[in-house]
């Protein structure tokens, strides 16, 4: 299985754990001109959901120019290509080889809904 934490580090992204208590705060990134992209993550969850989380935002560090990118989905960015994309980043990353077998759906051929509900499914708080 690959671990984001290794590719954040081998790509220079900085990973920081934060003991945040704001409200829903799960996780960002901030990508800012000369300075080194960093993803922060909320302390509070679990070891596979932290996991789950440096995954989807490594995704937007990668694939997004926006400066912050929150993992809060509203009803306004829950549909959008920034998302889905993050989403299908990070099981992609996570699955194992054979994660098609598994599955009735293809994951290419899954949606963002589908996408977001596994990534539910295994983000649990401590």
């Amino acid at each position: 299985m690959n671990d984001p934490y290794e590719i954040a580090t081998r790509l220079g992204i900085s990973v920081i754990h934060t003991n945040s208590c704001v409200k829903d705060f799960t996780a960002h990134t901030i990508k800012m001109p000369g300075y080194p992209t960093t993803i922060s993550i909320n302390n509070k969850y679990s070891e596979k959901a932290k996991k789950i989380l440096c995954a989807h935002e490594l995704g937007h560090a990668l694939l997004h120019e926006q400066c912050i990118n929150y993992f809060a989905t509203t009803s306004s960015n829950v549909m959008t290509n920034i998302e889905f994309e993050a989403n299908l980043f990070a099981v992609a990353l996570l699955a194992d080889d054979d994660i098609n077998m598994k599955l009735s759906i293809p994951l290419e051929k899954m949606n963002n809904y589908l996408l977001k509900t596994i990534m539910d499914y295994n983000i649990s708080t401590n």
